[in-house]
C-alpha cells in the first residue's frame, strides 16, 4: 500500500470525486442494468444511488464520518457536481439503506482487481469501538456482555465489535465480517470463510484450532496456516515460520491503512445500520483506491 492513498491529498479533490463517481456508477450499472431495478415501486430518485455512495466516500475519507460537515462542505464548494443534493437527514437514511449495495459495488471492484488464480489469503481482526468502555452501559446502539472485549495490542478494553477480514497478498480486502467483541477470532473465522473454497489462509497465533483446521480442509478445501504458539507440540520449520510472519505483515498493513486513513476503528454512528454502512463505505474506499490511484498518480508513486 506504499503511496496508494497519496492521491487523497495530492490530487485535486474534484478529480478524486469524479474518479470515485465513475468507478462506483460503472459498478452500479453492472449490478442494475436497464430492465433490472433496485426499487420495485415508484420512479428512480433524482439524486442517484451512485451519488449517495460517492458522498459517503467523501464523508468517510475527508471528514471521518461527520455527515453534517460533509454536506455543508459540498454545498459551499462542489454543488456544481451534485446539483440535486439531498437534505442531511435524507442522505443519512438513503446511505444506511444502501449498505448492501455498497458492499455489492465493492465486491465487483474487488473482483476486477483480484487475480482469479490467486488462492492465498491473509486473515486478521481489528477492534471497532461503538463508544468508550466506561460508557458502554449507557449505549443504546448495542447492548449486552457479548459486546465487551479486550484489545491486547492496545492494552485497552473494548465495547463494540471486531472487524474480521481476509486480504490478498496485494492487500485487497476479500471477505469481511463484523462480530460482537466478546467472540474469539477462531470462532468467527468459519463465518468469514463461509462462501470460500480452495484457499490457503495465513493467520496469527489466535487462530490455532486443530479440529477447525481439519474441518475446513475436508469440507471446503481450505488450508489454514496459523503461526504456532510456543507451547504447542507441532511447530513450523524456521524458514516456513519466517515466511509466514513476513507475509502476514501484509494484512497488518492493510488494517493500519484502514485505521489511519479511514479511521475504521471509530465509525462514530448512532445506529447499528449506520455502523454497518460506514464500515462498508470505508472498505469500499480502500478497495477503490487500487483503481483510482494509478489513474490519478504518476506510475512511480502508485506502485
Amino acid at each position: 500500500m506504499i503511496g496508494l492513498t497519496n492521491y487523497i491529498t495530492e490530487c485535486d479533490w474534484e478529480d478524486v470525486f469524479i474518479a470515485w463517481y465513475i468507478a462506483v456508477d460503472d459498478a452500479y450499472r453492472r449490478l442494475f442494468p436497464p430492465g433490472k431495478r433496485l426499487r420495485r415501486r415508484g420512479p428512480e430518485p433524482d439524486f442517484s444511488d451512485s451519488e449517495v455512495i460517492t458522498i459517503g466516500l467523501i464523508c468517510d475519507t475527508y471528514f471521518h464520518g461527520h455527515e453534517e460537515l460533509t454536506m455543508s462542505f459540498i454545498r459551499q464548494h462542489y454543488l456544481h457536481l451534485f446539483p440535486r443534493l439531498l437534505e442531511d437527514s435524507r442522505f443519512n437514511r438513503r446511505r444506511r439503506e444502501l449498505a448492501l449495495v455498497i458492499e455489492a459495488v465493492r465486491r465487483l471492484l474487488r473482483d476486477q482487481e483480484m487475480d482469479p488464480k490467486d488462492r492465498l489469503r491473509i486473515g486478521d481482526s481489528a477492534p471497532v469501538f461503538v463508544c468508550t468502555y466506561m460508557r458502554g452501559w449507557q449505549c443504546t446502539t448495542v447492548f449486552g456482555p457479548e459486546y465487551c472485549g479486550i484489545v491486547k495490542s492496545k492494552r485497552a478494553k473494548l465495547f463494540g465489535f471486531r472487524l474480521h477480514l481476509t486480504t490478498t497478498i496485494k492487500q485487497i480486502v476479500d471477505e469481511w465480517l463484523l462480530a460482537p467483541a466478546a467472540h474469539h477470532d477462531v470462532k468467527i473465522l468459519p463465518f468469514v470463510l463461509k462462501d470460500c473454497e480452495d484457499l490457503q489462509v495465513i493467520l496469527d497465533k489466535a487462530y490455532n484450532d486443530e479440529e477447525q483446521e481439519l474441518r475446513l480442509w475436508r469440507e471446503q478445501d481450505i488450508l489454514l496456516l496459523p503461526l504456532r504458539r510456543k507451547n504447542m507440540r507441532a511447530q513450523w520449520e524456521p524458514d516456513v515460520k519466517a515466511i509466514l510472519k513476513r507475509v502476514r505483515r501484509r494484512v497488518e498493513t492493510a488494517l493500519s491503512v484502514l485505521a489511519q486513513v479511514w479511521n475504521i476503528e471509530w465509525p462514530r454512528a448512532r445506529s447499528l445500520s449506520g455502523i454497518i454502512a460506514r464500515i462498508a463505505t470505508r472498505i469500499l474506499a480502500h478497495t477503490i483506491s487500487f483503481i483510482v490511484a494509478p489513474q490519478l498518480l504518476p506510475a512511480e508513486t502508485s506502485n
